[in-house]
């Protein structure tokens, strides 16, 4: 059985091409059809492109339907500033990658993007919201970034990195229903293939932020700011979930909405039955909210895996912020790790974030969980649990281990996101505290 780490290693190498390929260029306001794509003629919008064949398309055993087409696997097309349609890609299946990327300097905008099956294909630098469009777009996206959602399954290395994904960007106006309504929801990877990618997206104000519905896709870095249901989907076997920030969560039940809201979550399509296997959340950040005077709070449940059994799962060096019982909570989980996490509410109230190995199936064995820092711990489910210096937390250690965390993810990740020029994190003093130096990423 392949290691996480590997797993992880071979997603980040499978979008990097051998060799550079030709560079292509579309330009909204000086580009044209008659143009050749090159810096100095280039053509107008990457939808134009994709509508008038100029992308070559190859079917899972590599017979391309477009064979002259000029933008080959290897190739990038570059987009300059300003509305570029939308992105849909019915099928591509590319030897080597080909990158839809911002030109440096520039801010291209789509309305969503839609790859259906496919190999080796990079977004990167896109600000992608319906809510730009200069007029009504064809249909309503679902969601606004959905790849690999058709097709067989050996679609692979579908990468969406570094864009500005929202519904709309303001929603201080929207009542408790329109949360519920309004939004569209973030990007979806999967269901059909495996290894694909998001990193370092920017995913604002949305329904549920992103949802990794194909085995070991990897979600790095990423930041999922104002949201209504759940942050983070995981649902199938592999999948790595690390260094992202998730916070500011909307409406609940009292507000007419019934889902239970999780900053990250194991959710399972099936009616909740079947088996998780291999997964490692990793070095998140989740904030129920980050400061105060946010409408419509909603108490959030931190990592709440709830569907199982989960079997070899790696929990480790998160650090949640949440109003909720559930800070850190697996169900029947096996052979599994939970290892330097920190579960902290500053709110008043009965309900305080605790770390629970919980069961519906009475499945839960062999489990470690060492190093923590909650509120409360239960392990009662598991009578082989290996359970050792989890301790009390207090305000003061967990806002040391947040600041050195945020630290950690700028340092991967930059400080301020490349395309929505937004800091990840923006602490309200009672998550940060009056007394304590602002984090890195609050100066």
């Amino acid at each position: 059985m392949k290691s996480k780490a590997l797993v992880a290693a071979i997603a980040w190498l499978a979008v990097t091409p051998m060799c550079p390929g030709a560079t292509f260029y579309c330009d909204p306001e000086k580009g044209s059809a008659q143009g050749d794509g090159t810096a100095a003629r280039p053509w107008r919008t990457i939808e134009d492109v994709l509508a008038a064949g100029l992308v070559q398309f190859c079917d899972a055993q590599g017979r391309a339907d477009r064979p002259n087409a000029p933008v080959k696997p290897g190739d990038t097309i570059l987009l300059r500033s300003g509305w570029h349609g939308v992105v849909r890609i019915a099928r591509g299946y590319n030897e080597r990658p080909i990158t839809i990327a911002a030109e440096p300097g520039h801010a291209p905008c789509v309305g969503w993007v839609q790859i259906g099956e496919g190999r080796n294909w990079v977004l990167r630098g896109l600000v992608v919201s319906p809510s730009l469009a200069p007029g009504a777009l064809g249909r309503r996206p679902h969601h606004l970034v959905m790849l690999g959602e058709g097709g067989s399954q050996e679609s692979t290395a579908l990468v969406v990195e570094d864009c500005f994904v929202y519904s709309e960007l303001d929603s201080s106006h929207w009542t408790a229903e329109d949360w519920v309504k309004k939004p569209a929801s973030g990007i979806w990877l999967g269901r059909h293939g495996k290894r694909h990618v998001a990193r370092n997206n920017y995913v604002l104000n949305t329904r549920f932020g992103i949802s990794l519905c194909a085995a070991e896709c990897l979600c790095e870095g990423n930041v999922v700011a104002n949201f209504s249901a759940d942050g983070i989907r995981v649902t199938r076997d592999g999948q790595v979930v690390q260094y992202n920030v998730i916070k500011n969560n909307f409406v609940g039940q009292k507000d007419g909405d019934d889902n239970h809201d999780d900053g990250i979550q194991a959710f399972l399509f099936n009616a909740g039955t079947g088996t998780l296997r291999d997964v490692t959340i990793r070095g998140n950040i989740i904030l129920e909210r980050e400061t105060e005077g946010l409408p419509f709070r909603n108490p959030l449940q931190g990592i709440g895996f709830f569907d199982g059994p989960l079997v070899r799962f790696t929990v480790e060096g998160n650090v949640v912020c949440v109003g909720h019982w559930h800070g850190v909570s697996l169900y029947d989980a096996q052979a599994s790790t939970i290892e330097g996490n920190v579960c902290y509410s500053p709110w008043p109230g009965r309900m305080r974030p605790w770390i629970m190995l919980g069961q519906k199936k009475h499945q839960a064995q062999g489990n470690i969980v060492r190093g923590n820092l909650a509120h409360t711990f239960n392990f009662k489910a598991d009578a082989e649990v290996k359970a050792e210096n989890n301790r009390e937390v207090d305000a003061a250690t967990f806002r040391r281990k947040l600041a050195e965390l945020a630290e950690l993810i700028e340092r991967r990740f930059g400080k301020l996101h490349p395309v929505a020029a937004r800091p990840r994190l923006e602490l309200g003093e009672l998550v940060r505290g009056k007394s304590e130096a602002q984090s890195p990423s609050a100066k």
